[in-house]
């Protein structure tokens, strides 16, 4: 009970930390009198990607443990887990794409506000965009709305579905103008269903870390590859 009690507070914790991470990623530059606004480029990147990564170190030491013993079993069997749950992104990607067909097939045009962010930000700042998404996030992401709200949902359905709604809600709410824009909230809460269940699973927060990891790292593929012929 007091284990359960600690996991509880440890998660809702973390979970809080990301929103105040989030929405005050700036605060430290204006608290120096630093406008973020009018740094140039290359001082932007730099300032988002060593506080991005500042925070994720303090989220691996918050996790050590599990992360070390997680990742010695992952290690030991990388090619029996991907084998299995490989299948598990190939289900999710094609829900999503599916679902994405369905909304643009109900509504012609229409582009997630968050997906317009996404490419622009990739048209500025490519290397960021790319390593934002492909390494930081999959680590990011996972540790908050998988590990950390598993901490919170000992209940498997409410866990998977608690972590799938709130993740897919994150990627459109912070862009919302329309409301269109919340059906999207579908295709972005697959993926989340998807690797709560892995986690569930495999009782190993590395699997969908690797598995956020490669879809991210094919979407940004995808992306780059429309955006040249643009």
């Amino acid at each position: 009970m007091k284990k359960d009690f600690k996991e509880i507070i440890i998660g809702i914790c973390v979970v809080v930390s990301y929103f105040i991470y989030s929405y005050f990623q700036t605060i430290p530059l204006k608290l120096i009198g630093i406008n973020f606004d009018n740094l140039n480029l290359a001082n932007k990147v730099f300032y988002l990607m060593t506080t991005e990564l500042i925070y994720i170190l303090i989220l691996f030491f918050i996790f050590r443990k599990r992360y070390i013993n997680d990742f010695k079993i992952f290690k030991q069997n990388f090619k029996p887990y991907m084998k299995e749950y490989i299948q598990y992104w190939a289900l999710a990607f094609s829900l999503m794409l599916i679902s994405n067909i369905i909304i643009v097939s109900l509504f012609p045009n229409s582009v997630a506000t968050n997906q317009e962010a996404i490419n622009n930000n990739l048209l500025v700042a490519p290397f960021y965009m790319v390593v934002s998404a492909v390494l930081f996030a999959p680590f990011l992401e996972e540790t908050i709305f998988r590990l950390g709200f598993r901490y919170i949902f000992k209940i498997d359905t409410l866990f998977i579905i608690a972590s799938g709604i709130i993740f897919g809600g994150l990627h459109v709410i912070g862009s919302y103008q329309n409301l269109i824009d919340l059906i999207y909230i579908i295709p972005y809460s697959i993926p989340g269903f998807v690797f709560a269940y892995t986690l569930v699973k495999s009782k190993n927060i590395f699997i969908p870390i690797s598995l956020h990891l490669f879809h991210n790292g094919i979407m940004m593929f995808i992306q780059i590859i429309l955006l040249s012929f643009l």
